[in-house]
């Protein structure tokens, strides 16, 4: 199985788990380096405009080595003409090359707690850098000297918060 594939499986889920044990869909990036290394940062902590936390994602990618990566969260999506939205949780998995997308729809019971996840579909193709959610190493985000400091700074502070693994260990 393939780098892309087994992560977009793991991300899957451990979203799936997530929201069966916790009720929580965290927005979340996870990347993997040549080495096996792997690095999982829940990114709700960050309070960063969603442009700046895109821009921060991609230095984090680009600090750790990353070749890979699967990034998952919800978004709202739908007609706001009729007054319709839906939680849609999207996960991908991707390289510079390819990557894998996958859709769930968020189903709530009468109590607000998430019930279920109604998968949407999946999809795969070799231009990640015409899809948003999956551009952060197809070389779309660059930085100037200000931006690099002050993702330096928030990177500094957020490592207490991210969990380190070793892919090559768990064979």
């Amino acid at each position: 199985m393939s780098l892309l594939q087994e992560l977009f499986e793991e991300y899957t889920l451990w979203y799936k788990s997530l929201a069966e044990d916790n009720g929580v869909l965290p927005r979340s990036i996870s990347g993997v380096d040549a080495e096996g290394r792997q690095f999982i940062y829940p990114l709700d902590i960050l309070e960063l405009h969603h442009m700046a936390r895109n821009k921060y994602i991609r230095y984090v990618l680009d600090e750790l080595l990353s070749i890979a990566y699967a990034y998952g969260g919800v978004a709202l999506r739908g007609d706001s003409d009729i007054g319709e939205l839906e939680e849609i949780l999207d996960v991908v998995a991707a390289d510079a090359n390819h990557y894998i997308m996958g859709h769930w729809r968020v189903i709530r019971d009468e109590m607000g707690n998430i019930a279920t996840l109604e998968h949407m579909g999946t999809s795969e193709g070799d231009d990640p850098d015409k899809h948003p959610a999956a551009w952060y190493l197809a070389g779309a985000i660059r930085f100037n000297e200000t931006e690099k400091n002050r993702y330096t700074d928030l990177w500094a502070g957020a490592k207490p918060y991210i969990t380190f693994t070793d892919r090559n260990a768990e064979e």
